[in-house]
This record gives C-alpha cells, structure tokens and sequence, in this order.
C-alpha cells in the first residue's frame, strides 16, 4: 500500500528538478527555523508552566520537517539522526495529545495520565508515526521499529477499540481528523482491525459529511476545509487503494462537490475568503487540491501558489502529500472569472478583472461561528479592501476564546464585520433560522433577508441586496422598524482611508455612503493572525461607521473602482 511514496527514482526527482526548488526552498525553511536547536523531548519545565503549547507544536514540526528532509535527502545524517532523535522522544512522551485538551475536551486534569486520550492531535500523530514507521522500515534500527509499533498500539490502537469517543458522532473536522487518523493506522498496522472496525470508522466519517449540503460548501471555512476535508481525503485514498477500489468514497457527487469548495473562496490570486476562525491571507494545506485534480481533474480547477510557506501545515500526512501531488501543470498565475452560487450554503462569490466579492448567509450558530449572517468580502490588488479579519492570531489560545466569551473578542463579534447594529446592539451569535442569499442572474445582484441574525426587538426587517457592474457595486439596506432606533452601518479595512464627507478612498477604490448617513471613522486594535514587519500580532483596522438621521431607515453603499 502506498509503494510509490517509497520510490526513490520519485525523491531523485524532487531534489534534482527545478520543479519542485520552490517546495524544497520551503521545506528547508521551516526545517532550519524548527530542528537547528536540539532535537529533545518537551522538558518537565515547558509542559507545566506553559501548558506546552509552544512545546507540543515544536515536537510536531521537527517530526514533520525531519522526516520529509530525511526523505529528499537521504544520505544526509544530519537529516536522519533528528528523526532519530525526534521520533524516540515521541515513543516517551508523556501524552500525545495537548495538555489544554485534557481539561478542554475532556474535563480532566494533566495530572489524571492517560496514554490513550484521543484528540485530534494524539491521532494524527499516530497516522504520522505509523506512515513515517512504513516509510522507513527498512532504514530505522530494529528497536526503533518494534518500539513504533509498541507504542502506536498502547496509544492509538487499544484506545479506540476498547473505548468510544465523543468525535466519533460529531460534525465538523474533529471527526475527520481523529477518524480518518486512525483509520489509516488501521491500515498499515492491523489490517485484520481495520475490517473489523470498517463500519465504525464509516459511520463516523459519515457524521463529518453530513452538515454538508449538496452544494458543497464549508462552513467552518477554508482552513477548516484543508485541515478536515484533508485528513477525510488521506484517508479515503488508502483506503481505496488498500480495498482495490471496493471503498471509493470519491465516486460520490457530494465529496465531488466538497472537492472544489476552495476554487469558489478564491476571491483574487492571493486572497481566499477569511469567513470563521480562518486566515486572513490565503492559508490552507494547498497540496490538497493538487491531490484533488487527479481525482476530479475536469472539476477542481487549477490554483495559484500560496505566498506563504507551503509547509505551514504541521502534519506529515500534509507534507508528505504535498511532494507525491505536487505538479506545476496544476498551477496557474490567474483565476477563471465568473459567479459561484451555493443557494443551499448561501454563499456567493464574484470575480472580474477589476474586483474579487463574496458575501454569506447562514447562521450564528456554526462551527467555529463569527457573527457574521449577511457579511461580505471586497477584494482588489490581492488584498482585502473591506474585510473579513478572520482568525486572531494568539488570541485564539486565550482562555474562553471557545467558550462562552467567544464574542467578547473583536475578531469573532458582529462588531469587526460589514453588517449593522441597532442601538449599538450587534448580532448576537444565537442560532436562529438560516438566511439564504437569492441569486439573481438576470440583474446580476443578491438578495438577503438577514433579520434572523439579530436579537434587537425594535428590529422587524433587515434586507440588503448587492447590485453589481463590471466597475462599481452598489449595496442597498432597508429596514422595519417598530420603535424608534440608531441604525448604525459599518465596514470594517486595515487600509488607512482617506476621508472626503461620506466618501472614503481606500486606495484606489472609492466608497461612498448615502446622504442620509453621517460618517465616523474609528482605529480599533485587532488580533492579527501574522505579526506585521515590528513583529507584533496587536494591529489596527479601521471602522467607517455610517450612522443614519434620525427616522431614516434606507442605506445605499456605492462601490467605485478607480482605475
């Protein structure tokens, strides 16, 4: 199973051929910023005043980057003896799993050892040791090998068929993750448990697709795309392979769907749609639509390189795959114009030479939820000009970020999106009933009626419709009242404005508020998820709030693109 990953005429190639320098420039980057210092176990001291989260993702870097080096370069000792190094520290590690999970997911203290606590990363560990284990046989020291197995079997094994786990019937990337993980470890180290446990591992991937609709489209959004959607495909390529083609989940219509959800995020070269806890930059395991295209090839359309580091993604099964898929043919410098409508996400997506748009729907209740039911997206010159900010940076390891006080940070709130607030009463991330944009083809514009997003019970109707031309977008909002109310609209860019009345330049775009409106320009700080060129994550964005005169209930947003 999975010979040709081991085909050394393959590794000949990928270090030889200028096809892959920009692959290898990456890797080597990440593998010089992570196992120049000494290999080693997290000490005592990191896992206990640090709550090892800093630690745990090292370890999981020098795993990842030393066995793909080792890999490229096998005659290479340096390369070889930290994996060495990295994977004996991980047959002794105190857990495979984060120490913050314990208590997390599963109310339970550091101190309670539990070898067998499976989470997300504790079972993509076990995938990455049993693969780098397959992949290095005939090169590790017996002892190594046998101790691998031992340890993938007390940790991995045992535990998921001695007991069940809360992922097993959920509905977002976990499942995936910790699912197709260890199924895979099934695979390639007992193949007579993976037939035994099929239908169980089925079941449970079957929960990850079923909040999908038809359409295809990820709420979670696009990181939560590469990293679930990835981990559901490594997965299912085994098992295809290992059943001869009996198991081929590809040949469904709805992972066919699933398959080009990233294509329709796209917005400009280098900006993807930053809906949910995602990245603000175009961050995503981009070898998975790689491996897509030789499955769906007339499909998954060809993408350009992400600017970041294509190695960010810190999971072997990721890396591995981004070298085995990897094909320059499947690149390309420039988008296909066009319109994506996804009615039953309600998600649309516009591209044109001149802008890249996107706007959503649905509700406040999904995975990884910001406030955002009828938010959009301006893109212009690869960056974002009206803004989604996406993932906080560090912030998102504070205590409570996934708790209750989700939306007492800015990134999450209503507050850091381009939608309204009614006496200064934003959305309020409850579930209520899903909005769904309507696309009309005819006038080129969609509709929303997204009143479900808020709680305000002055607040009878909010609708808003986006009416778009090759050089401008108009944006229209009404609303029902039943009392007296401050209707305050706001649009949130970390491009400094240049103000003139109820116009604001940001860059060469232009937008301009209605009459009925007066302007007010706010600087707010912001968690960002990249530090910017002083280093510092704490950055600024600025609000243009449009607050409306006194009984005014209509909006109007005009959209100029400068040329």
């Amino acid at each position: 199973m999975f010979e040709f990953a081991k085909n050394p005429k393959f590794w000949e190639k990928v270090r030889t051929s200028d096809d892959y320098k920009r692959l290898r420039d990456d890797l080597q980057a990440e593998y010089d910023k992570y196992c120049k210092a000494k290999i080693a176990p997290r000490s005592v001291h990191e896992i206990i005043n640090n709550n090892d989260h800093e630690a745990y993702f090292r370890s999981i870097n020098q795993l990842e980057y030393s066995a793909l080096m080792a890999l490229v370069y096998p005659d290479n000792e340096e390369y070889y003896n930290n994996l060495l190094e990295i994977v004996w520290a991980y047959c002794n590690e105190y857990t495979w799993a984060p120490l913050g999970h314990y208590n997390e997911y599963y109310d339970r203290k550091p101190s309670d050892y539990d070898p067998g606590l499976l989470d997300i990363f504790a079972c993509s560990v076990g995938f990455s040791m049993a693969e780098i284990k397959f992949l290095f046989k005939d090169r590790f020291p017996r002892l190594l090998t046998d101790r691998i197995t031992a340890e993938i079997r007390r940790r991995t094994i045992e535990p998921y068929i001695n007991r069940t786990f809360f992922w097993e019937k959920h509905d977002n990337n976990w499942t995936a993750v910790c699912t197709g993980s260890v199924g895979a470890v099934l695979m390639y180290e007992a193949p007579d448990l993976y037939y035994k446990y099929q239908k169980r591992l089925h079941d449970s991937l079957e929960c990850y697709l079923a909040p999908y609709r038809e359409d295809g489209m990820c709420v979670e959004g696009s990181a939560y795309w590469g990293f679930g959607f990835g981990f559901f495909c490594n997965f299912a390529m085994l098992e295809r392979e290992f059943t001869n083609g009996e198991v081929d989940w590809f040949k469904r219509d709805k992972v066919k769907a699933i398959s080009t959800y990233i294509q329709r995020m796209y917005l400009q070269p280098k900006v993807v749609a930053s809906y949910s806890d995602c990245n603000f930059k175009e961050v995503y395991w981009f070898g998975l639509p790689q491996m897509l295209r030789t499955v769906y090839p007339n499909d998954v359309e060809k993408l350009p390189m992400l600017d970041v580091n294509l190695f960010s993604y810190v999971h072997f099964s990721f890396g591995l795959r981004t070298f085995l898929y990897f094909s320059p043919e499947n690149v390309t410098d420039k988008l296909q114009n066009g319109t994506y409508y996804a009615k039953n996400c309600a998600y649309f997506t516009k591209r044109t030479d001149n802008y890249g748009f996107t706007c959503k729907g649905g509700d406040n209740g999904e995975s990884h939820n910001h406030n955002d039911v009828g938010s959009f997206i301006l893109a212009r010159n690869n960056k974002q000009i009206l803004c989604d900010l996406g993932y906080p940076g560090p912030t998102a390891k504070t205590p409570g970020y996934h708790g209750h006080d989700r939306y007492k940070f800015f990134n999450p709130s209503a507050l850091s999106h381009n939608i309204p607030f009614f006496n200064g009463v934003p959305q309020d991330g409850v579930r209520r009933e899903i909005v769904f944009a309507e696309y009309n083809k005819n006038e080129d514009s969609v509709y929303m009626d997204f009143t479900a997003g808020y709680g305000v019970k002055e607040l009878d109707k909010a609708e808003r419709t986006f009416y778009f031309k090759d050089d401008e977008i108009t944006m229209k909002d009404s609303f029902k009242l039943n009392a007296p109310t401050v209707i305050t609209e706001r649009f949130v860019t970390t491009t400094e404005p240049l103000v003139d009345g109820n116009a604001v330049k940001l860059d060469d775009t232009i937008i301009i508020g209605s009459k009925n409106s007066k302007l007010r320009i706010l600087e707010v700080p912001y968690s960002a998820q990249f530090p910017d060129k002083n280093g510092s994550f704490d950055q600024i964005c600025y609000c243009l709030d449009y607050t409306l005169k006194k009984g005014q209930t209509d909006f109007e947003l005009k959209v100029i693109f400068d040329k």
